[in-house]
């Protein structure tokens, strides 16, 4: 090739080059974010959630509007919003509201607004008693009286929870230290709104958004129209560097 041909070659070479070193890192990007996302499974990519507020800013999470918390013995039971909480484990979404929580033997005993749960020592769920099991819908209290047994109030009623789970309804007026609501210090309401907040964004669909352009919005469209102008320059201009090399 002679100087003439280099040097009117020279400026395609350059543009050539740098837009295919910033297409090398979008597809490397492209790829490895698809990898991930073909093993989400594996990876409990579901199960991970963003914390970083400036990510969350950008997804607009907005914090809880309702904070609820009772405490029994050393076990802490929080709802915000539609998230419960049970000590530090992962949360458990639910639309009922929480009435209150008691320490029931070797568990600890769980009530929303339709449902008791019974929580093991290490915060899992066992068994979820419904009105399927006789537990009335419209739950308002929980507590325990003298003897450590469980009395719920619902609708006007009281009921007795027996020792195989199984709820009478009192007909009698019996005392009852009925679970009230824990207020909550500046600091704890901050840290459950923290804690509300990075359980909301899975890592799986960040990565679905990057990955598809959506976590920009309308300027991920473009974005992407313009990497596709670039890989089209990519491939017209190395077609022409190599005809002309060949000739």
């Amino acid at each position: 090739m002679n100087n003439k041909r280099r040097r009117k070659l020279t400026p395609l070479y350059i543009w050539h080059r740098y837009t295919g070193l910033l297409a090398a890192l979008f597809v490397i990007f492209i790829s490895l974010s698809g990898i991930a996302l073909n093993h989400t499974d594996d990876l409990a990519l579901k199960n991970q959630y963003l914390s970083s507020n400036f990510l969350l800013e950008r997804y607009k999470v907005q914090p809880p509007t309702t904070i609820k918390q009772f405490r029994a013995e050393q076990h802490v039971v929080t709802q915000a919003d539609d998230l419960l909480f049970i000590n530090n484990s992962r949360p458990i979404a639910t639309e009922a509201l929480l009435t209150g929580a008691v320490k029931l033997e070797n568990f600890l005993l769980v009530a929303l607004s339709d449902a008791l749960l019974l929580v093991d020592d290490n915060d899992q769920v066992v068994e979820t008693l419904s009105s399927l099991d006789g537990v009335p819908n419209q739950i308002n209290r929980i507590g325990l009286n003298d003897q450590q047994q469980l009395y719920l109030f619902s609708n006007h009623q009281m009921y007795h929870l027996s020792t195989d789970l199984y709820l009478n309804k009192v007909n009698e007026t019996v005392p009852v230290q009925w679970m009230q609501e824990e207020p909550l210090s500046i600091t704890t309401e901050r840290s459950m709104v923290q804690r509300y907040k990075s359980n909301i964004i899975s890592l799986e669909t960040f990565l679905l958004d990057i990955h598809s352009g959506r976590f920009f919005g309308s300027y991920g469209v473009l974005f992407f129209d313009v990497v596709g102008i670039i890989l089209l320059f990519l491939a017209f201009s190395g077609l022409i560097i190599w005809v002309r090399q060949r000739r």
